[in-house]
């Protein structure tokens, strides 16, 4: 089964931090991108980014090995059930042994697929949550997209069911998510009460992917 292992690296903090800012489903600046443009704007040059996070990191005394011991610990209660029960919903098996969880100072959090890595906030208090929305667009990515393009669904709807699938946190792995709730995207609310409403009926996850998007609620 798949492992999540955790790691910080400064050069991939830079990168969550660059693409944050252009983040597709909100464009409302993070804290620690707030207190970014105060001092350099919005020029996000990496040598600035640079400079911004090891002054940034050295000022808030970032452990990053306190704090990955920390997010580890809390992961391994749940990993085992989250995964078996993620894998039987999107009926596949992950198909790399590991994916790379990289801690980041930013609160947004970003991801690439194709390279097996995500980012989760160092501070979050809810990292499981955090972990396991990102988890739910890959396992999407694998189990759905292709289909899902040839079925002449854009790149756009895609994100919309890939953002709206992630409320099936909220019932399917509530045990799992010590209080936190995933709220989505405001974009997202009348997508993922479609999802619910056909997660209830049909227990099917591809069922439930196809159907958001009916022939007559296609975007032209």
């Amino acid at each position: 089964m798949t492992q999540i292992i955790f790691k910080y690296d400064l050069g991939k903090d830079i990168e969550n931090f660059i693409r944050g800012t252009r983040a597709k489903n909100s464009s409302k600046p993070t804290k620690l991108q707030e207190i970014y443009i105060a001092k350099n704007g919005t020029d996000y040059n990496e040598a600035k980014v640079r400079e911004f996070l090891e002054s940034y990191t050295k000022k808030i005394s970032f452990d990053p090995e306190k704090s990955m011991r920390e997010l580890e610990e809390s992961w391994r209660k749940i990993e085992g059930p989250f995964l078996q029960r993620i894998e039987e919903m999107f009926k596949i098996t992950y198909p790399a042994s590991q994916i790379m969880a990289y801690l980041t100072t930013n609160q947004r959090c970003t991801y690439n697929i194709p390279e097996n890595y995500f980012f989760v906030n160092f501070a979050a208090k809810s990292s499981n949550h955090i972990i396991m929305h990102e988890l739910f667009h890959f396992y999407t990515w694998y189990a759905l997209h292709d289909d899902l393009v040839t079925a002449e669904i854009d790149e756009n709807q895609y994100n919309d069911i890939k953002e709206s699938l992630t409320v099936l946190l909220n019932t399917e792995f509530l045990e799992l998510m010590n209080g936190a709730r995933d709220k989505g995207y405001p974009q997202h609310v009348e997508t993922r009460e479609k999802v619910q409403e056909l997660w209830n009926s049909s227990k099917d996850i591809q069922q439930v992917a196809f159907g958001v998007f009916t022939p007559h609620r296609r975007r032209a």
